[in-house]
């Protein structure tokens, strides 16, 4: 799978601890994209899927989050690596530029392995009130089966949040969002 970068643990890009990938590539460059580093499919690096979820401690972790770049811009090994991580006991998140009903048909099977989608392009001007959605337009969706089972966009428990995280090097990572701001 091409890949931008990993985050071990977070609490900002989904409900509970959750391992996080930002995949590499997209082709929708969404106006105003706030990860556009991810964006070109001839940066990032090809991991395995195994080498993937080595990073991510199940004991600790109840779900992962796939972000991007576009996810479902690489099927298969989004298929692959959503399969593996249900294995492993983990639920599933995933963020696409595209809406659910543009996935429903042609990508169902993945969509079979996803818990929840944030669905559709960003729109840097529309701010959103949901925690883990980038912009007003996008839905947080429970899935069941590939199915709609729940709008959860507007619930009161899911308002916006941010983190930051310092590793062992002394690095600080931020992420999440605040008052309608993305935190990098």
């Amino acid at each position: 799978m091409r890949i931008n970068s990993i985050l071990e643990v977070s609490e900002a890009n989904g409900p509970g601890k959750r391992g996080v990938v930002w995949v590499q590539g997209c082709a929708r460059h969404c106006a105003g994209c706030f990860n556009q580093e991810t964006q070109n499919p001839n940066k990032g690096k090809d991991i395995s899927i195994d080498e993937i979820l080595s990073h991510f401690n199940t004991d600790v972790l109840e779900g992962i989050t796939v972000s991007g770049g576009e996810p479902f811009d690489q099927p298969a090994d989004l298929e692959k690596l959503l399969k593996k991580a249900k294995l492993k006991g983990l639920n599933t998140l995933v963020y696409t530029g595209y809406s659910y009903e543009e996935l429903a048909d042609r990508l169902s099977q993945v969509l079979k392995l996803c818990d929840y989608i944030i669905d559709g392009p960003y729109i840097k001007d529309w701010p959103s009130k949901c925690r883990w959605a980038g912009s007003g337009n996008q839905r947080f969706l429970e899935l069941e089966n590939g199915k709609i089972k729940k709008d959860l966009t507007v619930g009161k428990e899911y308002c916006q949040t941010a983190e930051i995280i310092i590793d062992e090097s002394g690095n600080a990572i931020v992420t999440g969002f605040i008052e309608n701001q993305l935190i990098l």
